[in-house]
């Protein structure tokens, strides 16, 4: 049976808590990624933070539905980048900080913990990544992706 450690990517980027979101956004453009874990000032976990959670903080200033095409890259953001979702160069950004739109629950697993497992837990959550922790030391992140392209 197939464990997190056997399917999980080992390099993570991670992104600190005190960033700006502007930075984020930069970050994941960079990068090409749709999320990342926090870490706090002593190195520790703290949250996690994706594009949905952008894409959230610059609908609470306005009504979503006012904005059709907030609306319309809310709800088929899967796969998209930051540039694409019109998030790059926005001057909101710049005056707000990670820790402010951050999910502070982190859904961690063990090495030995099973896929199966692993993915029932992601379905519970609604979520699409996890990561994989010894000891409250981040280790690895795994995907729904990475279950995908692993069964």
């Amino acid at each position: 049976m197939l464990t997190a450690g056997e399917v999980m990517s080992p390099s993570v980027l991670t992104v600190p808590q005190y960033w700006s979101l502007k930075q984020l956004i930069e970050f994941f453009d960079q990068h090409k990624i749709n999320g990342a874990p926090v870490m706090g000032e002593s190195g520790n976990l703290v949250g996690v933070v994706s594009l949905s959670d952008i894409l959230k903080f610059d609908s609470s200033a306005h009504s979503i539905n006012e904005n059709p095409s907030t609306q319309y890259y809310y709800n088929n953001m899967d796969g998209a980048s930051p540039e694409q979702l019109g998030l790059v160069g926005g001057d909101v950004h710049t005056q707000h900080q990670v820790s402010e739109i951050m999910t502070p629950q982190v859904v961690s697993v063990d090495a030995s913990t099973p896929l199966t497992k692993v993915a029932a837990l992601m379905c519970k959550n609604k979520i699409h990544r996890v990561f994989v922790t010894s000891d409250n030391e981040l280790n690895g992140v795994l995907s729904t992706l990475d279950i995908l392209n692993r069964v």
